[in-house]
């Protein structure tokens, strides 16, 4: 059903204890106990990255977003995921995707949650077209957003939860947005398609 509405289905992945795990709680060291937004969640599911896979339709695009600082990640999901799906990775700490980026059926996305990673990814050199950006919402601004696109014409954002917001994303040129409700990407499509539809009435 997800495909219907999403291009890309995304995960967040965490290597622990060696296991690729997808999960969006953190866990608090040196136990095993998750947390998300300074509550406990103990019973939130913590499925591995092969029972995912194993689930995922064939076609399905997967966007992995790598949760820590260490390149074995990016190593470990390439060997798992092989060439069953099409792919993009992103991270926060860049330098853990140089060996994504050597690889041309993979898609990596930098992202950027703070002002300094915003400053800094305007400093660095996109070689390949398929790359791109990812940045919290908060900063795409139509001056932002300008900036990036002489960098890369891939720029999504994340964290969007609210109609106006994703259709004005989608008017300042962004590529695409991650939410969570799926009824709400349901929404934007069809608000955007709404103009087209009335220019053809005309």
């Amino acid at each position: 059903p997800a495909l219907a509405v999403a291009d890309t289905i995304e995960l967040d992945v965490h290597l622990f204890r060696g296991r690729l795990e997808v999960r969006h709680a953190k866990v608090l060291w040196p136990f095993a106990v998750l947390w998300e937004q300074w509550e406990f969640v103990p019973d939130a599911p913590r499925p591995s990255l092969a029972a995912i896979l194993d689930a995922a339709p064939d076609d399905a695009h997967l966007w992995f977003d790598l949760k820590g600082f260490t390149s074995r990640l990016p190593a470990r999901l390439i060997r798992e995921v092989g060439h069953r799906h099409a792919v993009t990775v992103s991270c926060r700490s860049w330098w853990t995707l140089r060996s994504t980026r050597r690889i041309p059926r993979i898609r990596t996305f930098r992202s950027v949650g703070s002002r300094w990673q915003l400053w800094l990814v305007e400093r660095v050199r996109f070689s390949d077209d398929e790359d791109g950006i990812v940045m919290h919402e908060r900063f795409a601004t139509a001056e932002t957003v300008a900036r990036l696109h002489r960098l890369t014409p891939n720029i999504v954002a994340w964290a969007v939860h609210d109609l106006d917001r994703a259709v004005e994303l989608h008017e300042l040129g962004l590529s695409g947005i991650i939410a969570d409700d799926l009824g709400l990407l349901d929404q934007v499509r069809r608000r955007i398609a709404q103009p087209a539809r009335d220019a053809g009435d005309d």
